[in-house]
């Protein structure tokens, strides 16, 4: 074959790997745990009345009921700490309560209710539908039971991170790994497990990687959403 001819033959192949490779583009990594996002209607018949939401924008801001424990209240900053260090969200204490409030945190003692903690967005609190089609909501309350029963979740300071690592998440939109119908995948080493006093006090990798892929923006409410 003439030099010439090689020659071009030789830039043509070049030229169809590299459009190959274009066209493929990466491949998207597969994470663990479900994706971020809001997760069943907030006004169930359940007791106590729980679900989760995502936040409005990528500064959260949570604010301190009088009732909370000194010792909770701790693990709270602990656990926004982690989550401001490891994510794109900036996780910000409201001494006082405004309209901007994303999250409202008490504890109590509840009673026996089937709950160590939980996280529900109240009917009259602000809410919308973003632009990935979940709820947001402002105002939300993250409860912590303060009796007995629950005693294994407060136990110590790891413990007590553990929850509110896991509570926090549910107020941004995280799930529980390993605990059907939110997800089927393995139990990972994430505080987002479920039922696991002195489980892990921090969130899986995966964890992160959802959150600094998700777009937290805010949207007007759709008339009738069945979100809402």
């Amino acid at each position: 074959m003439h030099p010439r001819r090689r020659l071009v033959v030789a830039i043509t192949l070049l030229i169809g790997f590299a459009t190959a490779g274009a066209a493929a583009g990466p491949v998207a990594a597969e994470h663990g745990g479900p994706p971020v996002g809001s997760f069943l209607s907030c006004d169930r018949p359940v007791v106590p009345p729980r679900c989760t939401s995502v936040g409005d924008n990528l500064v959260h801001r949570v604010h301190f009921d009088a009732s909370l424990t000194d010792a909770l209240a701790a693990a709270m900053r602990r656990a926004m700490a982690d989550y401001t260090a490891a994510t794109k969200l900036v996780l910000v204490e409201d001494a006082v309560l405004t309209p901007a409030t994303d999250v409202i945190v008490y504890s109590f003692d509840y009673g026996p209710n089937g709950a160590a903690a939980w996280v529900n967005c109240p009917p009259e609190a602000p809410k919308g539908i973003n632009v990935e089609g979940h709820r947001w909501c402002r105002h939300q309350e993250l409860h912590f039971n303060l009796n007995s029963s629950y005693g294994a979740f407060f136990a110590d300071d790891d413990s007590r991170t553990h929850v509110a690592c896991h509570e926090l998440g549910h107020t941004i939109g995280l799930r529980h790994w390993g605990n059907p119908p939110e997800t089927r995948g393995p139990v990972g080493a994430t505080c987002m497990n479920a039922d696991t006093p002195n489980g892990p006090t921090t969130l899986h990798a995966d964890d992160v990687a959802h959150i600094n892929a998700y777009r937290y923006v805010t949207r007007r409410a759709l008339p009738r959403h069945p979100l809402l």
